[in-house]
């Protein structure tokens, strides 16, 4: 098919509707995660062409894929590029591979005016429609400020393009004459991008690319202001950094929520049955209690006798720190969710839900979290050797009768 030729509309009961041109590249080991960001696109979108700029994509997928957008009236074409201009160019980080670079091609592929390109570690969970018809001001691309690196700059996960203005100014050509001379000295693409569209992009709300790999290290770095910059859930969440959230541990906000567009199926996309799930948690067997463990020690007494009599209970257990082996192998029951260098939005979520709490670890409390829960009227149950509590109010056991904890445990829960 020749893209240039390809119509950017189609007709409906005898309307008119245009196709808004959306651009992702990727390879193929990040197959599944650009199927899951188009998924979640889908869900809230109609009436879409994708562009996907790749080397290495087979053509069944597209196959696939086709079949499953034409119920959406929208369609996916299949655009292989070469990568051998880019692979010469710095990537300065091992997430970062050179097909970063493949955005700078869309004046030479892409038809459309207005142009959205999106990285693919991206979750969309609303409508798109403002942004394309949004008033770029007489600037070549939109985007949104770099945060928390800095205000000044923008990063390049998401470019509202002015795809004419990219034409007729030669952007591809810009680029690459930036590129050959400064790639070593800037953050791959988007360094450059920032250089050449300084003081000339529009900049888009922050709901449209809200970057929650920074969670980790801003939380790291005792910067809890991060976490007031923006309150609910985003347009446009973006996973950058290291800490994605199909990797092993709950480092970052929104985690779940990939995961609920990852397990969507096509069918309830289709079906407009987004709303009926809601969450991931609809998606899975759900455990019916929650309790929590907040802890600076790989000692959690009884913890795996406890895990097995509470199956109805999800057991979330959060450190300031990096878990070692003896926390990170209780991920094998299914009722366990472990939070290393947890935030300030998981502290609150975890907190907001449980039933009851464990007093189990040995060392010291993290926290306070004992007069915490107190506070909010929660029971909590704890043994002689790892009792963080002198008011009297914690349910206290002796060190070898974990049993007696668990039948109390399980009374109490018959009574919610």
């Amino acid at each position: 098919m020749d893209v240039l030729t390809t119509c950017p509309f189609f007709l409906m009961g005898g309307v008119v509707v245009m196709r808004n041109a959306i651009v992702l590249a990727c390879d193929n080991s990040y197959m599944d995660k650009l199927e899951t960001t188009i998924k979640s696109i889908c869900a809230h979108n109609k009436n879409i062409k994708f562009y996907i700029l790749n080397e290495d994509l087979p053509i069944e997928w597209f196959r696939l894929m086709t079949k499953r957008l034409s119920y959406l009236n929208s369609e996916i074409l299949n655009i292989k590029v070469s990568g051998d201009s880019f692979k010469k160019f710095n990537c300065p980080s091992t997430h970062i591979k050179y097909q970063t670079y493949f955005r700078y091609l869309i004046p030479e592929y892409v038809k459309e005016h207005r142009v959205l390109y999106l990285d693919c570690d991206m979750i969309i969970t609303d409508s798109l429609d403002e942004l394309f018809n949004m008033d770029l001001n007489g600037c070549p691309v939109g985007a949104v400020a770099d945060l928390p690196t800095t205000e000044l700059g923008f990063n390049a996960g998401i470019l509202l393009i002015d795809n004419m203005y990219w034409k007729t100014n030669n952007i591809l050509n810009q680029l690459m004459d930036l590129t050959v001379q400064y790639h070593d000295q800037v953050y791959a693409d988007q360094g450059i991008l920032n250089m050449l569209f300084k003081d000339r992009w529009c900049r888009l709300p922050l709901t449209y690319n809200l970057q929650v790999g920074s969670d980790c290290l801003e939380s790291l770095h005792r910067n809890m202001g991060w976490y007031d910059l923006y309150n609910g859930i985003p347009k446009v969440i973006h996973y950058t950094y290291t800490h994605k959230p199909w990797l092993m541990h709950n480092m970052i906000r929104f985690k779940d929520i990939w995961w609920f567009y990852y397990c969507m199926s096509w069918d309830d996309i289709i079906l407009d049955k987004i709303d009926l799930y809601k969450e991931f948690k609809n998606l899975v067997d759900n455990t019916k209690y929650e309790t929590a463990i907040y802890t600076n020690s790989a000692n959690l007494h009884e913890i795996e006798i406890l895990i097995k009599n509470l199956s109805n209970v999800h057991f979330n257990i959060l450190a300031h720190t990096f878990f070692g082996n003896e926390i990170v192998r209780l991920e094998k029951y299914m009722n366990v969710s472990l939070y290393p260098c947890f935030n300030p939005l998981q502290n609150k979520e975890v907190l907001n839900k449980i039933d009851f709490y464990l007093d189990i670890n040995y060392q010291n409390e993290v926290n306070q979290i004992i007069e915490n829960i107190h506070r909010m009227g929660k029971p909590v149950y704890s043994f002689e050797s790892t009792n963080h509590d002198n008011s009297g109010l914690n349910n206290i056991y002796n060190d070898d009768d974990v049993e007696s904890m668990i039948k109390d445990i399980k009374e109490y829960l018959k009574q919610l």
